[in-house]
């Protein structure tokens, strides 16, 4: 086989897994509270607005990361739900990222062949390709696999520092849009890659090309914090961590003062948690890379035999850059370290290449494959919560317009031992995120509320703000996981 044509064949095997994972156990909608609020700032870009209308009731329609007073928009980043309301225009939002991860393999071929000899960056690409770390961010709606696009496109470019002038803005541009998706990976590894291309590039011109077209991005955020918050250097995020927790939690670095909730058991970051954390990553990074243990073992190895700097480098600038942030960003493994992910996949290659001179490359793929399996099993099981059968409920008893009111009671443990959690609680504010995923930012359709305490001043909000509209209760034992859906009198306001 042809090296193209093997490359081809993990770009198609990358995006079959992603899509088949992110319309079979993830039903084809977003599950983390990040994805959800991805998912309707995206809406609302669709329709071609940053913001929308703000709420007629904040406590009632309260979800993490969704902000509707004084207007309804989402505090993170617009880069990522930019790209992603492509996906919501053309009615397929979860095919963005399967999409985007058939990039991975073709682009770690040719950044790995800077680095190594041939068979072992084909090897990297088969990587890409099966690796569940991959094609399980990829499955879902986060950011992670169009940053990495993005990085390695530009990585690819400088590292090969020969390639013309159209390729360099390219690669500006890529960088651009890290910075308007995760402003922190664009000046951490953005910003060394165009350190690294002072030495790189075949001109001035060149690397003026890259630099420029990468402010792009900078200015995109300034101007996107000014419009959101009135200052370019106050970033939306902080506004909404200041507001919930307190000002000032969400800062990088160390003190009794960062962090905005408890993390190993209290508050504050010290250097002691940012090792315990990334202990906690490396676990669920070791499982991820190749399904089963291991894999940063023959990472090691590979990094031995090899001895190149540049992969360690790029391993080290994230692993210590998000050593300084105080979440433990537990959701889909090893999400914060997954900039890393060419350069481990490479080192990975080099340490497995010596076994697959003995044994034949289906063991690998088999072991590989089954390993990946066991992962995704965990997937099925109600991720973060939410699951598509409130949605099915409503639609069974024909209720596809009107307002919907979220009353749960109880909690339920969860556990996805493969992604490395072990404890997770499913409360009502996180089991209301299978409705409130299915809302219109902009109203029609279902519009999700959370229940107020009695009839009178449900009947009291229905008539002041939906006067008219059908209205349903749905209670929800979350323990035993029931609901229990209550039709409730459309409203209309009070004769003058």
């Amino acid at each position: 086989m042809s090296p193209r044509t093997l490359i081809g064949l993990c770009s198609l095997v990358v995006v079959v897994l992603s899509m088949t994972v992110a319309l079979g156990p993830l039903e084809g909608i977003p599950h983390i509270t990040d994805e959800i609020a991805y998912t309707l700032q995206s809406r609302l870009l669709a329709a071609g607005l940053r913001v929308g209308p703000p709420g007629d009731d904040p406590a009632l329609m309260s979800i993490p990361f969704w902000v509707v007073q004084p207007q309804t928009t989402s505090p993170f980043p617009v880069g990522w739900p930019l790209l992603l309301s492509i996906g919501e225009r053309l009615g397929v939002p979860w095919l963005v990222n399967p999409l985007l991860a058939g990039l991975l393999p073709p682009l770690c071929w040719l950044l790995a062949r800077e680095w190594t000899e041939e068979p072992i960056a084909r090897l990297s690409a088969v990587i890409m390709a099966l690796s569940p770390g991959v094609w399980i961010l990829a499955a879902s709606r986060m950011s992670h696999t169009s940053v990495l696009v993005a990085l390695l496109l530009a990585a690819v470019v400088v590292s090969r520092g020969r390639d013309g002038l159209p390729a360099w803005a390219a690669a500006g541009l890529a960088l651009a849009y890290v910075t308007l998706a995760r402003p922190f990976d664009g000046v951490v590894l953005g910003g060394a890659l165009i350190g690294l291309a002072l030495w790189r590039a075949p001109s001035r011109r060149a690397w003026g090309l890259l630099v420029g077209a990468a402010g792009l991005g900078v200015l995109g955020t300034l101007a996107d914090n000014l419009a959101l918050t009135g200052d370019p250097l106050r970033f939306a995020m902080t506004a909404y961590l200041d507001d919930i927790a307190r000002p000032g939690c969400n800062r990088l670095g160390f003190g009794p003062d960062v962090g905005c909730h408890a993390t190993l058991g209290s508050l504050g970051h010290t250097p002691l948690k940012a090792l315990q954390l990334a202990a906690d990553s490396a676990v669920r990074l070791d499982r991820l890379l190749l399904g089963i243990p291991g894999g940063l073992l023959l990472v090691a190895a590979g990094a031995w035999r090899l001895r190149r700097w540049e992969p360690l480098a790029i391993i080290g600038l994230v692993v210590v850059g998000y050593g300084l942030y105080w979440s433990p960003g537990q959701a889909l493994g090893a999400r914060f370290w997954h900039p890393a992910y060419p350069a481990l996949a490479v080192l990975l290659a080099a340490g497995l290449y010596p076994l697959t001179q003995r044994l034949s490359p289906l063991v690998v793929l088999a072991v590989t494959l089954a390993g990946g399996t066991m992962v995704a099993s965990d997937l099925s099981d109600r991720l973060w919560c939410v699951d598509g059968r409130l949605v099915a409920a409503l639609e069974a008893e024909g209720f596809t317009e009107g307002v919907v009111f979220l009353q749960g009671s109880g909690v339920r443990e969860m556990r996805w031992s493969s992604l490395s959690i072990d404890r997770f609680r499913c409360t009502p504010l996180l089991e209301a995120g299978d409705g409130f995923m299915a809302q219109d930012p902009l109203g029609g359709g279902l519009r999700f509320r959370h229940a107020l305490p009695d009839a009178e001043s449900t009947e009291n909000y229905l008539s002041i703000h939906h006067p008219g509209s059908p209205a349903i209760l749905v209670t929800h034992d979350i323990e035993a996981d029931e609901r229990t859906l209550i039709p409730v009198p459309p409203q209309h306001p009070p004769e003058p």
